[in-house]
């Protein structure tokens, strides 16, 4: 199995040339690979986009990556069906990284003074952005009370030369790591990569316990340790294979307007005083190649998050309701959840299970077994005819959500819900659903009554 982005790309390439595009025409960054992309979802085609010409940068550019379960699967020799169940057992039996002297990634290094992120072919893909962004560097920080690293994506805006914004979502693991280097009145030291294989990419958005440990994760998905370089800044480390890395601080105290750009939600979030990251250096392997997440609502941002964290809500949901059915993460902020209902009350557990365990859900819908979840037309279908307001509606106002939510208030405030959508008291003793019997349905040929070439 390749352990780097180049190796899974080649394989990907080889067994399944018709979902991996090349485009020879030189593309502008500015909003036309974002069209591109647009128009070949509203085909349904989501293929593996590799442009070899961008304007204005001497770097290839590979993006939609991630835009089907398939293919990240792939990548880890894996059915698609398993995801769960390998994600699950990379949390439980994680792997810590190896610290090696060398890897591809320092086959160039450029020093502070000649660093220019304008070299990297940074993208603008909607009307509502502030300014070109990167959108796929994993952001490795360590804690200074724990030596432990925590792993993330977060957005940068380009501002100039070598100086970026960082959007840092307040409550999450790297915000907290940067406020205690900040009470110190110390810099953050980080590093930014690009370019990884996908493990590193589902571990970064584990959305488990603070401290807990994404490389290691990263490792069981690998199965071997994970390899990563230390920088030539106090602090940090990165994927010994990466494509590109980036090394800077976050200075503390120092916020300046970052955004809007328009997110996963839909929706351009409003700019903000935001930290700033300076970079103090690049490394790149020789013929690099510069990932690419589109922004907005595309394909790939929903599922790649969607993964880890249906494996994490199903782990969380199922301490709380041992009868857990299923998840599923239908859209940003929402989720559904099966269960087999034994007694009254586990719906209401189902939802603060979840609620607490990710802070970005802000509405938890609960249905019986019955229901396909993957359906949304079952699914209201139950909530139409299963749920009464005033008895079945939890609501949970002021508390931490995402600021990412355009309806949400300050740094993220805003009201959670949970609809318990389950028969009452139970489905055993709910009217029957309609159905015409088995038998009959497998019976029954439709062309024995039915010309469906005329229909």
């Amino acid at each position: 199995m390749p352990k780097d982005l180049r190796g899974f790309l080649a394989e990907y390439e080889r067994a399944n040339p018709k979902e991996f595009c090349r485009i020879k025409k030189e593309v502008d960054p500015k909003y036309e690979v974002a069209a591109i992309l647009t128009k070949l979802e509203e085909t349904r085609k989501l293929p593996i986009l590799f442009y070899e010409k961008v304007k204005g940068s001497d770097l290839p550019v590979v993006t939609n990556l991630y835009s089907t379960k398939k293919k990240i699967a792939s990548s880890l020799g894996i059915d698609p069906q398993k995801f769960r169940d390998k994600y699950l057992e990379a949390v439980e039996n994680q792997i810590p990284p190896e610290i090696v002297s060398d890897g591809p990634v320092m086959e160039e290094t450029i020093g502070e003074h000649d660093v220019d992120l304008k070299t990297l072919p940074m993208m603008t893909y909607h009307e509502g952005d502030a300014a070109p962004y990167i959108t796929a560097g994993m952001v490795l920080a360590e804690d200074p009370e724990t030596g432990k690293y925590n792993a993330s994506f977060n957005r940068l805006m380009y501002k100039s030369r070598n100086r970026a914004g960082i959007f840092m979502t307040v409550g999450k693991h790297l915000h907290e790591i940067y406020s205690r280097m900040e009470e110190r009145g110390k810099p953050l030291p980080i590093s930014v990569s690009l370019g990884n294989h996908p493990a590193w990419a589902l571990g970064a958005l584990y959305i488990g316990a603070y401290g807990d440990s994404e490389l290691g994760i990263i490792g069981g998905l690998l199965g071997g340790p994970a390899e990563v370089l230390r920088g030539n800044l106090t602090g940090t480390l990165f994927p010994a294979a990466a494509e590109i890395v980036l090394e800077g601080v976050v200075e503390p105290h120092l916020r300046e307007e970052e955004g809007p750009f328009c997110e996963f939600s839909g929706y351009a979030t409003g700019k903000g005083l935001r930290p700033v990251v300076t970079v103090k250096s690049m490394h790149l392997r020789k013929k690099a190649i510069y990932q690419d997440i589109c922004g907005g609502q595309h394909r790939e941002h929903l599922v790649m998050a969607t993964i880890p964290m249906e494996a994490n809500l199903y782990k969380s949901v199922k301490g709380a309701v041992p009868t857990l059915i299923d998840v599923h993460v239908p859209a940003p902020f929402s989720l559904i959840i099966s269960i087999k209902k034994r007694f009254q009350g586990q719906a209401q557990s189902a939802m603060i299970a979840a609620l607490s365990a990710e802070m970005y859900l802000k509405q938890v819908i609960v249905v019986d077994e019955d229901i396909d979840i993957t359906n949304l037309q079952e699914v209201i279908w139950a909530v139409a005819t299963r749920v009464q307001a005033d008895r079945d509606i939890l609501i949970i106002p002021g508390v931490r959500g995402s600021s990412l939510d355009p309806s949400s208030g300050a740094e993220g405030v805003m009201t959670k819900m949970g609809i318990d959508a389950t028969a009452k008291p139970f489905l055993s003793s709910f009217p029957k659903r309609n159905k015409v019997p088995k038998e009959v349905m497998e019976g029954l040929k439709l062309e024995a009554y039915v010309n469906l070439d005329k229909l």
